[in-house]
């Protein structure tokens, strides 16, 4: 990931402004945005540079929150000006709204501005079985029936390009956790990294979509498997704890019985409980795909769901995505269980969805309790 500062970031000019001080610097993204060549409302302190750099990178078509509020104060400024040269009334009114839909959520905290593919947790590489467990405790008691141990995995992780890639990123943390061969199916043409190309194990060349290539990846985990315990499908911006422990603690806590079971190993904002530990889903699921792990049965009855079909067959190309809705829909037809982990065992670090082009990993899209962070607290 790009590692930013203001004295490295292209659209800082360091011109002093004779309205608010020296220190200032004018903002060359927000003129380009705006159009406007001359105003008190492009120059920014340094505060905000530094808050800027500390956020994800932004564009011309894809504000920060920084930037976003950057651009509502100018554009507010321009309208109660009735329009300056370059940006003109109703330009500064559009500008406005757009920078409004930009901003977090009124009750969004902090973390929404956070640039999560940026934060490290390669120190917590020791941390033990049962440390893990100490903040996520495992069942007391198997939920139902007879508890059923998980010793051998297959797992995937879907890709397809970014304009910011998280695929190194995610992967290492995979192999750190614990999973040495993870396959990747890549949907369209886009350019693995060098040390990733012996994992690569289907190119889908055209691109088949987010969905479509989720099917197909989980069809070839479990025609290259059958007999595997376990199968976790991972997207290319989900964040693991990379510690061993994350495989072995998991191992202990999967399956609650011999029967179908879905595990979300990602619990997201939206989804946060108010006590720790594994819970019991109670309603459809809608947030995130980002690493769901399945019980043999509920694979099978997955991959044979009609639902998985009429889906795709939907039009305007609405069946080439939400890929978490149709999983929901077939676990409530089929009374499939979901588990859900609180805190989150993985962080979604998406910069920008590769579906949609500016759904990025804030406000309900990240986990506000990551046990990373939870455990780096406590260090």
């Amino acid at each position: 990931m790009e590692c930013r500062s203001p004295e490295s970031c292209r659209h800082r000019e360091v011109v002093a402004s004779p309205q608010q001080g020296e220190d200032y610097a004018l903002c060359g993204l927000l003129k380009s945005i705006s159009g406007i060549e001359n105003h008190a409302g492009l120059h920014v302190p340094p505060a905000a540079c530094r808050a800027c750099c500390e956020s994800y990178p932004p564009s011309q078509s894809d504000l920060n929150p920084i930037v976003a509020s950057l651009l509502y104060a100018l554009s507010e400024q321009v309208v109660d000006e009735n329009g300056v040269p370059g940006c003109d009334l109703e330009t500064a009114k559009g500008l406005n709204r757009w920078a409004e839909r930009s901003l977090p959520a009124v009750d969004a905290d902090e973390d929404d501005c956070v640039d999560w593919g940026r934060k490290s947790y390669d120190h917590l590489r020791a941390v033990t079985v049962d440390t893990i467990a100490r903040l996520l405790p495992r069942p007391e008691t198997p939920l139902s029936g007879s508890k059923r141990n998980v010793a051998t995995w297959a797992v995937g992780v879907t890709t397809a390009a970014r304009r910011l890639p998280t695929l190194q990123r995610s992967v290492d943390s995979i192999v750190k956790s614990g999973w040495s061969d993870p396959r990747l199916f890549v949907d369209g043409d886009m350019e693995i990294p060098p040390s990733l190309v012996p994992l690569v194990a289907c190119r889908r060349n055209p691109a088949v979509g987010a969905f479509p290539n989720y099917k197909l990846s989980l069809d070839e985990l479990f025609m290259r498997d059958p007999n595997a315990d376990a199968y976790l499908m991972v997207q290319d911006d989900a964040l693991f704890l990379g510690t061993p422990a994350m495989r072995d603690y998991l191992e202990s806590v999967l399956w609650p019985d011999d029967g179908p079971w879905i595990a979300s190993l990602y619990c997201s904002k939206a989804y946060t409980q108010a006590s720790v530990g594994w819970h019991r889903f109670s309603d459809r699921w809608v947030w995130g795909a980002v690493a769901f792990a399945f019980s043999p049965e509920a694979l099978r009855q997955i991959l044979t769901s009609p639902l998985v079909y009429q889906h795709r067959m939907l039009p305007e190309g609405k069946g080439l995505a939400r890929i978490d809705v149709v999983v929901g829909q077939i676990a409530v037809a089929n009374e499939i269980p979901i588990l859900l982990p609180s805190p989150s065992l993985v962080q979604h670090i998406g910069t920008v969805s590769t579906i949609w082009n500016l759904a990025r990993a804030v406000n309900s899209r990240h986990a506000d309790r990551f046990i990373g962070d939870l455990l780096d607290r406590q260090l």
